[in-house]
């Protein structure tokens, strides 16, 4: 397992892009920060078990992209958290919910396509870093937190 992380770290910048433009400029802006890349067939090999629940949270994602900044070192406020929740609305993201998870503040924002979702961005803080979690297809909605656990877990 941690071969397949070691290996999506190194090759990570040469595995594409983000899903949405902000994410994109976000992490631009933030060449130091930690990211991650999944894509469908890499979320199936992570899923070495065979977990069901697990198979049935990622069936529907094509891919994902994570990027962690360190609010401190990245000098990342308020304002700049303000200014990219406008930048994923602007892109016709909607606030799906809000809630916090494990010691982190979550915001969930969603984007539709007649009715059929076509990403989720989940933007969590922490007092230490702010992390975006682009998905570009969907998972059910009662999965976020499991998968925000996921990812975290991945990230430690």
């Amino acid at each position: 397992m941690k071969r397949i992380i070691v290996f999506l770290i190194v090759m990570s910048p040469l595995l594409g892009v983000a899903q949405s433009k902000t994410t994109q400029s976000f992490h631009k802006d933030h060449e130091d920060a930690f990211v991650l890349f999944f894509y469908s067939n890499t979320l199936k090999m992570l899923n070495q078990t065979d977990d069901p629940e697990f198979a049935e949270m990622i069936k529907q994602i094509e891919k994902m992209k994570f990027v962690r900044v360190d609010k401190k070192a990245d000098d990342f406020d308020k304002d700049d958290y303000n200014d990219l929740v406008d930048d994923y609305k602007d892109e016709d993201f909607e606030d799906l919910m809000t809630m916090r998870h494990e010691g982190m503040n979550v915001n969930a924002y969603i984007q539709e396509d007649d009715g059929v979702t076509t990403g989720i961005v989940m933007l969590m803080q922490d007092d230490e870093s702010v992390s975006v979690l682009d998905i570009k297809g969907s998972i059910p909605l009662n999965k976020i937190g499991s998968i925000i656990s996921k990812v975290k877990a991945l990230n430690e």
